[in-house]
């Protein structure tokens, strides 16, 4: 049984478990997004960045498990990749979902990078906030609700499952799974097949935008805070959770090729990926027993 639906602005498939599991699913899917997305005004994440300095922020259940997860990957890639660029987004136009008729609206809010923590932990559930940031989890929020997903259907004694949130994916069992091509709408690139593993793919071709001459797209540079450039256009990642490849496909669309790599290889050796560089070439490497079956697509 297989069964599709829209949430945290992505195509939710959801495919070999009951329907009761399904809904359970979706739910979950979509309460998070009521919690955690930034473009909801007075959720709980929409708290969370507007609580003044200096004072203790409580975290709700789910944020704060999202926050510890998503800071313990931001520090083993040294912050390139950080939830803390919500001003970032909004002073590049970001400020809405994005959509096919998206219009940014583009504001002075002051934004910089990050290579130190702007806050002070005091449990899981609460902190000081030292700097003034606006949180952002569009860079680990569809991964964590992927590998939420899998270790539910897990629990449920489910063997053979996909869930699918817009290609960040995991899989239990053994299943084939495709790459879209970053070019040629609507048709995968390649395809393969994965067993009990997670991929996740981010690119600068999609999400999008102009401001005059200046072309702005959703992938950040967490230590700059500047619209990350680089010669790599899409970018896959294939780990053991959907939050480490989803930070490894961003790594490489932000840092120099090389640079990624050598990251990836010291702080993730259990990781392959497929990297789609503006050329028109494509490299494929690291862990490469992590896939089988590799068929290009033509």
């Amino acid at each position: 049984m297989e069964t599709t639906f829209k949430a945290m602005n992505s195509t939710i498939k959801l495919k070999g478990m009951n329907q009761a599991l399904q809904n359970y699913l979706m739910n979950d899917f979509t309460t998070f997004e009521c919690k955690a997305s930034r473009f909801i005004q007075g959720n709980e994440l929409d708290f969370i960045n507007h609580s003044p300095l200096h004072v203790p922020v409580y975290l709700e259940e789910t944020i704060a498990d999202l926050f510890e997860k998503s800071m313990k990957l931001s520090r083993k890639v040294d912050y390139y990749v950080n939830p803390f660029l919500g001003n970032v987004m909004k002073s590049i136009g970001y400020t809405a979902s994005y959509s096919s008729d998206f219009s940014p609206v583009f504001n002075s809010t002051a934004s910089r990078g990050f290579v130190k923590e702007p806050f002070e932990p005091l449990s899981k559930q609460w902190m000081i906030k030292n700097e003034n940031f606006s949180l952002d989890f569009g860079g680990f929020g569809k991964g964590y609700m992927v590998d939420r997903a899998k270790e539910h259907l897990l629990k449920e004694g489910v063997t053979d499952a996909i869930v699918n949130a817009g290609g960040d994916l995991a899989v239990i069992g053994t299943q084939q799974v495709g790459i879209e091509h970053p070019v040629i709408t609507g048709k995968d690139m390649m395809r393969f097949f994965l067993t009990d593993m997670s991929m996740a793919t981010s690119g600068k071709n999609y999400r999008k935008w102009s401001d005059g001459n200046q072309t702005f797209h959703h992938i950040v540079n967490g230590q700059s805070g500047e619209v990350a450039v680089n010669n790599v256009l899409q970018a896959t990642a294939i780990a053991q959770t959907t939050m480490e490849a989803e930070t490894m496909s961003k790594l490489f669309c932000i840092l120099p090729f090389e640079q990624a790599k050598k990251m990836v290889f010291k702080k993730f050796p259990y990781t392959a990926y497929i990297v789609y560089f503006h050329s028109h070439k494509v490299t494929v490497g690291g862990d490469t027993t992590l896939f089988e079956r590799l068929e290009v697509s033509s």
